[in-house]
Parts: structure tokens; sequence; C-alpha cells
């Protein structure tokens, strides 16, 4: 919440990947409006996470990405 309240959790995947030394690799996650939808108000924005480990060492390395969501600007124009 814009208070800095988090919510509820409303979804969570999770992927096994082994990468390579000095190699990368990208997982995909679509989260549609219809699905985020309920669960924000005013000013709310998504924080997405990501962790993984390295299985030599077993450090743990995390990500945080947070989007603001925006409600669209309309414009109106009365013709006449």
């Amino acid at each position: 919440r814009y208070t800095g309240v988090a919510g509820a959790a409303f979804r969570q995947e999770q992927h096994r990947r082994t990468v390579p030394p000095g190699q990368e690799e990208t997982v995909t996650m679509t989260v549609t409006y219809a699905e985020y939808q309920p669960h924000v108000g005013d000013q709310d924005a998504l924080k997405l996470t990501v962790a993984g480990a390295v299985q030599e060492t077993g450090q743990v390395l995390a990500k945080e990405l947070r989007v603001r969501l925006h409600t669209p600007e309309l414009t109106l124009t009365v013709r006449g």
C-alpha cells in the first residue's frame, strides 16, 4: 500500500534453473490486470521479488522490483 504496509501475496511461482558461470537466463512471468486488480487500491504498487541460491556455497541472492500503478489519464474534448 502507499502507506508502506504490504498487502497479501496474490501469486507465487517457483522455477528451478541451473545457470552455468558467466551465463544468464530469462524467466518470464505475465501478470494480467484481471489477476491483480482485486488486490490493489489507489496509489498502490506491485512488488516483484526473485531469489536464487548458489548450490556450491549456499549463498542466497535476491532482487526486488517495485512497479508503481497509475490510473490512465483521460482527456475529453467537447465539440459543438
